[in-house]
């Protein structure tokens, strides 16, 4: 088999790498662009989870890589005054040129093929002069490749709206260290990193109009990094920032629909990217190259090997990029956490991809669960050691209290519906019927009741549009007579409704109780965030109190993580100052703890009550 690669970085060397150690047959050339000298940015990251996968596919430059590893267990966040510690995280730092020496080394002693300073000019022209029975576009994040077979893969770029620009510095950092430091142009982020003894990365971040207002628009390399050896001279303290192609950019979230077509197949950021805030980059490129190299040489031909391969990949890669995609919004609304605690902070940027649950904090950095444990319970004012689970707090409804932060849904509740610790029962107004004597109110009084044995809160769901006019009044005024602790309208994705949601809100509002909360349902659509959010503020100022926030599971962003509202919910609360309520389906309870402690929400609703077993400790 002949394998042409498109892109000399770590996904084409890595590839090499794989195929030539298990098949010295096969050949393997790859066209780099660049000089074997010339490479961007400063450190890469690794896991102790790729490490071992990189064990297994290529033990010997496996032991070349961790021979030059900066180690670190702790993560640093410096806000609001504070310096706060988080430990038991297990990460590497090495410097990008050195990897890559690695594995140009690694791959030429194997007989891997490298070309460099060639422009591969066009697929066809390859073909002709190389005959390659498969070609691997590994040509980075501006792929080429990608965008000559765009009809096929049909590519979807994402262009983010904060700015970034990668520096190096001279900090020997012993810790994987965020810095958030307000200027009078805005809040300016800190990703800083060791990669060797006396090197650090220092990536620095902060929305477009800080950016403007600095003058960075017009910086150059230079400018750059003397206005920001400014702002951070304290941070700093002496050592100086280091230039390396260093250009502010907006970073692009690439997806794409295939990633293969006929013999050409992408991999690494040219087929998909995870924004630098979660360290994956590299890490994903070289696992896509041993699943590629597992597959073409498993496979009987080269499109069944394309087709495994992405079938294997893709799963992992858009749970990542889910994780990914929550990490990148968290920092881009970072200014939207500032009136949080610092060790709510912390904890909210430590969960921010939504795979961290309570449990792991818990286990990884007890001080730091416990330190929010406690913010929170004395905010509910419920003093005592040890402080109860974040579910487990109770939350006032304006003039009523929930006595857990945990709702579950029912069409048609039972004294032990409510499960041993859920606050309040959700009740679809539809459901409830009639009773035999034909009055609807008696049914709706027996269903509060019901629910009320069990020590619960009773949400009236009201199903929107409801028919005939003035059904909504009606339904007020039922649940009224009824006494239901909260009602909730919910537009059920009507269009009409949707629109209608804030005078539905505020028609609601002349018929309820003047003390009595109004929650309104608001569902995610990411293409439309924007417009979203905007109706939400509406909502909330015709005078719904509580958002109930849910989200659709195949929404970029949404698949992979445990739970896909929880970003939105998180923006709402935080941006707008309303309580929230994620829609999580069935989750674990150590996940809706997280939601609740890291301030994304103050309500979780599931169909099924978490029952304490599912409290263990999980994996992030």
């Amino acid at each position: 088999m002949k394998i042409a690669c498109i892109g000399g970085g770590p996904a084409g060397l890595y590839l090499g790498i794989v195929v030539k150690r298990r098949a010295p047959a096969h050949e393997v050339v790859i066209f780099e662009r660049n000089r074997p000298d010339d490479t961007f940015g400063f450190g890469v990251v690794f896991s102790d989870a790729t490490l071992g996968h990189l064990a297994d596919a290529d033990p010997e430059s496996h032991a070349a890589i961790t021979s030059q590893f900066a180690r670190w267990d702790d993560i640093e966040v410096q806000v609001g005054g504070e310096v706060l510690r988080s430990t038991g995280h297990g990460f590497c730092g090495l410097e990008r040129k050195a990897l890559l020496q690695i594995l140009q080394a690694r791959a030429q002693a194997l007989g891997v093929h490298i070309v460099y300073e060639h422009d591969v000019g066009s697929l066809e022209a390859l073909r002709a002069e190389h005959a390659p029975d498969v070609i691997v576009g590994c040509d980075g994040v501006a792929s080429g490749v990608r965008e000559a077979l765009a009809a096929v893969l049909e590519p979807f770029v994402d262009v983010r709206p904060n700015k970034f620009v990668w520096l190096g510095c001279t900090v020997p950092y012993q810790a994987f260290t965020f810095v958030f430091k307000p200027t009078p142009y805005g809040l300016f982020r800190v990703h800083a990193y060791r990669y060797h003894a006396r090197g650090s990365t220092f990536i620095v971040e902060c929305r477009d109009e800080t950016w403007r207002r600095a003058g960075l628009a017009t910086a150059d390399e230079d400018a750059t990094v003397a206005l920001l050896e400014a702002i951070f001279a304290d941070e700093l303290a002496g050592h100086k920032l280091i230039k390396n192609r260093s250009i502010w950019r907006n970073f692009p979230t690439v997806r794409c629909a295939r990633w293969h077509a006929g013999d050409v197949v992408l991999l690494g950021d040219a087929a998909h990217t995870a924004h630098f805030s979660i360290g994956s980059g590299t890490k994903l490129a070289m696992e896509d190259a041993i699943a590629l190299g597992d597959e073409l040489l498993g496979a009987r031909d080269v499109r069944t090997a394309l087709a495994a391969y992405e079938a294997r990949r893709r799963p992992e890669v858009l749970a990542l990029q889910a994780a990914a995609q929550a990490s990148l919004e968290w920092f881009e609304g970072t200014e939207r956490y500032a009136r949080m605690a610092p060790v709510q902070f912390t904890y909210s940027l430590m969960t921010r991809s939504l795979r961290v649950s309570h449990a792991s904090v818990g286990k990884r950095d007890p001080h730091l669960a416990r330190g929010v444990e406690r913010l929170l319970a004395e905010a509910a004012g419920v003093p005592g050691e040890p402080p109860p689970a974040p579910t487990a707090l109770p939350f006032a409804l304006g003039d009523r209290r929930a006595r857990s932060r945990i709702a579950v849904t029912a069409a048609e509740p039972s004294p032990g519906g409510a499960g041993p610790a859920a606050g309040l029962v959700v009740v679809d107004a539809l459901a409830l019927g009639v009773d035999a004597a034909g009055d609807p109110a008696t049914t709706w009084r027996r269903a509060v009741d019901q629910v009320r044995r069990t020590g619960a809160r009773v949400v009236a769901r009201l199903a929107l549009p409801l028919a005939p006019p003035g059904g909504l009044a009606a339904a007020v005024a039922r649940a009224a007579d009824a006494d239901v602790d909260l009602i909730l309208l919910d537009p059920c994705g009507d269009a009409k409704a949707i629109e209608a949601l804030p005078a539905l809100v505020a028609a609601a509002r002349a018929g309820w109780r003047p003390t009595g909360w109004i929650a309104a349902a608001i569902a995610d659509r990411p293409a439309t965030r924007a417009a979203v959010i905007g109706h939400a503020a509406q909502v909330v100022r015709s005078g719904a109190q509580l958002l109930w926030v849910s989200a659709d599971h195949e929404a970029p962003g949404a698949l992979g993580a445990r739970l896909p509202a929880a970003t939105l919910a998180d923006r709402l609360r935080n941006e707008l100052g309303v309580a929230t309520a994620i829609e999580c389906g069935a989750a674990r309870l150590s996940d809706l703890d997280a939601a609740i402690a890291a301030g994304r929400a103050d309500l979780v609703v599931t169909r099924d009550y978490p029952g304490s077993g599912q409290r263990e400790p999980s994996a992030p």
